[in-house]
């Protein structure tokens, strides 16, 4: 074994400022074990100093550092027993890391070693950001085009049309939050509906900066509503919303649909409430069977405040985000906030290329629990190890903690607000390198430098799976993910993927006890109030579980399209809330239902609708299943599995995947090129707000059916002062949805430029010669077209001639070449109006 150089012995002496993460989390574990016995296990610092000597390897530096060798601090032998090399003298003990193996996985035995490098896996696809976008939300560029068609989406599309945006994690859904109340000014109010606190804290503090930034007279005020605010914090919120300065508003579902129902309300009948964003709107469509059910309350939610706020003369903008949305995530929410017609998806996913994939069958517990201790134990930091129960959590919290894990904790849904709350902060500042978790460890917690997911249990579909591996490499570099899975967890997967759909005898004798008692109804509005706690004849005792199978029935009746889930509370409907009270119904006793379907009662129809409701529910629950246990006894791989789930390939939205893979058994030894990835194809929205032109200085008739303009100049090239001012003339008076222009040449350029010293919400898009359909142009969508000194094609003259926007100006040089004919010029042939025509006019 060489021996070692003499190294600095201070190499852990970093100030906490500029550290990096890992370094930090290195620190904290240095600076306990210096603390005597009680301070950290050898296992963190083993875990810890592996991981920094493998990466700093992989820079270059493969230097040996140096280590204390008396109590506490481990010897030689116990560095040599956790996978180091180590030099030992009378003065000194150094070490080097070995890199990880895991023999059992065969040719994968290296899963671990692109996770301890950080290897960089994501493409960057960022394009220069629009005018609007920057000025408002002070970033000069996008994440990728998914982004910028979002927000063009959330800007231009018509109010009354319901955005469904699918993106990729790391492509900022966060910005379709924070832009409207940039956009909107003084006296309106936006709302955002999050999952957890910690993400309506996080969003409601970048949105407090944003806020402060752009606008020097704002008050800063609580923008996230949630059980932690003080009682007059929470009543000021209220009084913010009614009088039209909360500008913006977080909070969780529970909280829109209960406490804050009544001013969110007030605000939509004065005209102030301007946007809904549902972020990770795919919760709407699968949780709500006795799982936070005022998920299944937005819909009829959003749609009672978009009928106020019409009431008012204004539409609310719905935005509904997520980062994967599955064909049937996808109909699910076009039926609960269409028509489908009324809905347009915006869709940029690709596969994630940073998480490299294993998957271990173990014979039996007892393989699978050594393995988990085995891989941990080396695994680079931080962790996630997900199971299925909360039970199972805490059994393997303690098989952690007896083999000297230390900083660990256990995430479930069992888990109070309160040490949510706690865990999460620590998560996210470094005390924390590892959580044992269920499904309930994940929404809202964005930390970025996640390395490691370890499943030991089979996840009841593989979009579970994958949403929970999604945790890792947000940073973009390279995580692991390890699926350690028994026979007896398929029937476990199976058993929880099939809901516990009630039968419909049962279902039918819970209804008509409900329904033939109860508490108060609302003819106008067909809404009647039943009392959850209203029991079969079998029954003689309320209980929750009573409780959750009254709620299981009224959910599955929503599904069938029997009745829609409007409103749950603790107290009677009668009884008026405090508007302090805090934001969640921890045993809702009383539910809202309104009527949709009059034959709800006669059973034959109730068998019906019910049969086909449950036949939707178990044959996606059985998809989920098959799906997982293809992938996991490889007879699927798992990109291509993925592709297939998220490919959306439907009437109303059709958007396919770009896929890649990180490594996986198939792909493990050219992983290197299976990361790659195309940039995902994104559809350009079909239709735009009207928007009012008023003055339209066009004396003549158009072509294509009076909507497409020529206008023809004579200025040699973008730059000149003439072609400036003539076109920032067109965009001041014409305000128009979107400015066409070459990227070629200084065009584009002057376009966004002339669009951002004008402060007008325009975008500009380039002028794509390879395709024609590029000049389509959408239903109702005003827009200018600054076309170069190039000649035009048959199939471009034919896309603008033919397009459904309500206005194209094409701006031309007066001598560009008939298409038809090239031997003369365009504008002696057509109908056209020239550049002093249009000054003259717009200087009237």
């Amino acid at each position: 074994m060489d021996q070692p150089l003499r190294q600095d012995r201070h190499w852990m002496d970093v100030p906490a400022e500029g550290a990096s993460e890992l370094q930090l989390r290195l620190k904290a574990v240095w600076d306990a074990m210096q603390s005597g016995p009680k301070g950290a296990r050898h296992v963190d610092l083993f875990a810890l100093v592996r991981h920094w000597g493998l990466w700093r390897s992989a820079l270059g530096d493969d230097r040996w550092w140096p280590m204390p060798f008396v109590a506490p601090w481990p010897d030689a032998e116990a560095w040599r027993e956790a996978g180091f090399d180590a030099y030992e003298s009378a003065m000194a003990l150094e070490v080097r890391a070995q890199p990880v193996l895991l023999p059992w996985l065969g040719a994968q035995a290296d899963l671990l070693s692109d996770a301890f490098k950080g290897l960089p896996s994501r493409r960057d696809l960022t394009v220069r950001a629009d005018p609007v976008v920057q000025r408002r939300l002070g970033v000069t560029s996008y994440t990728g085009m998914g982004q910028r068609e979002a927000l063009r989406a959330l800007i231009q599309l018509p109010a009354d049309v319901a955005l469904i945006a699918n993106l990729p994690t790391g492509s900022g859904k966060s910005l379709l939050a924070q832009m409207p109340p940039l956009l909107e000014g003084a006296g309106h109010v936006s709302l955002v509906i999050v999952p957890t606190v910690a993400l309506a804290i996080d969003q409601a503090r970048r949105m407090a900066e944003l806020l402060q930034r752009l606008d020097g007279s704002w008050q800063p005020t609580p923008l996230a509503y949630h059980g932690g605010l003080k009682r007059e914090e929470r009543a000021k919120v209220h009084r913010a919303i009614r009088d039209g300065t909360q500008r913006a508003l977080f909070t969780s579902p529970e909280s829109a649909t209960g406490v804050l129902r009544d001013s969110l309300e007030f605000a939509a009948k004065a005209g102030r409430l301007t946007h809904v964003i549902v972020d990770e709107a795919h919760l709407v469509a699968t949780w709500g069977q006795g799982f936070r059910p005022e998920f299944q309350l937005l819909p009829a939610l959003v749609r009672h405040l978009r009928d106020l706020s019409r009431g008012a003369g204004r539409s609310i903008r719905l935005v509904l985000a997520s980062g994967t949305l599955s064909p049937p995530t996808v109909s699910t929410l076009q039926k609960l906030f269409g028509p489908a017609s009324n809905t347009q998806v915006v869709s940029a996913v690709h596969l994630r290329p940073e998480p490299r994939y294993a998957i271990h069958h173990c014979a039996h517990e007892t393989e699978r629990r050594q393995l988990v201790v085995e891989v941990l134990k080396r695994a680079p930091r931080p962790f996630i190890l997900y199971v299925t129960r909360p039970d199972i959590a805490s059994e393997f919290e303690d098989l952690l903690r007896d083999n000297g894990f230390g900083r660990i904790e256990r995430f479930t849904g069992d888990t109070g607000p309160s040490e949510r709350e706690y865990l999460l902060k620590e998560w996210a500042h470094n005390r924390i390198d590892g959580m044992v978790a269920t499904s309930a460890f994940g929404l809202g917690v964005d930390k970025a430098d996640v390395r490691t997911i370890v499943h030991a249990t089979l996840p009841e579909s593989l979009d579970r799976f994958y949403q929970e591996v999604g945790r890792s490499g947000r940073d973009g570099r390279a995580s692991a993910s390890l699926l350690l899975f028994t026979n007896a967890d398929i029937k476990a997967a199976t058993e929880m993927a099939g809901n516990s759909l009630i039968s419909n005898d049962l279902a039918f004798e819970r209804w008509e006890n409900m329904i033939a008692h109860p508490v108060s109804q609302d003819l106008e509005r067909s809404l009647v109030w039943v009392d959850l706690r209203r029991k079969r004849a079998e029954i003689s005792v309320d209980s929750p579980t009573n409780r959750d199978w009254n709620l299981r029935t009224l959910n599955l009746m929503t599904s069938a399209g029997l009745l829609e889930l409007e409103g749950l509370r603790s107290k009677p409907p009668e009884v008026l809330e405090d508007l302090a009270d805090v934001e969640t119904v921890a045993e809702p006793l009383y539910a809202a239902v309104g009527i949709r379907d009059l034959r709800h009662r006669q059973r034959t129809h109730f068998d019906t609708r019910m049969d086909a409701a449950r036949k939707v529910s178990f044959r996606a629950s059985d998809l989920g299943v098959s799906t997982m246990v293809r992938v996991a006894r490889g007879q699927e791989e798992i990109s291509k599995a993925l592709s297939k789930l998220y490919t959306l390939n439907q009437t109303n939205a059709f958007a396919p995947v770009s896929s890649c893979c990180g490594g996986c058994a198939e792909h493990w030894p050219v992983r290197a090129d299976s990361t790659y990835y195309s940039p995902p194809q994104v559809y350009r929205i079909d239709r735009f707000d009207p928007r009012p032109v008023s003055r339209r200085p066009f004396n003549i008739d158009g072509i294509g059916g009076g909507r497409t303009h020529l206008l023809t100049h004579r200025h040699a090239h973008a730059r000149a002062p003439g072609y400036v001012a003539l076109v920032s003339a067109l965009i001041s008076q014409l305000n128009p949805h979107t400015v066409i222009a070459a990227k070629a040449g200084d065009w584009f350029d002057v376009a966004m430029e002339r669009v951002h010293a004008l402060n007008m919400a325009t975008f500009v898009d380039i002028l794509d010669e390879r395709r024609a359909s590029s000049l389509d142009g959408g239903q109702g969508e005003v827009r200018i077209v600054m076309w170069p000194s190039r000649p035009i094609t048959l199939k471009e003259r034919d896309a603008l001639l033919h397009s459904p926007s309500a206005l194209t100006v094409l701006l031309i040089p007066a001598d560009l070449s008939d298409p038809s004919r090239p031997d003369r010029a365009w504008a002696g042939v057509m109908p056209h109006i020239r550049e002093a025509q249009v000054l003259e006019e717009f200087n009237r």
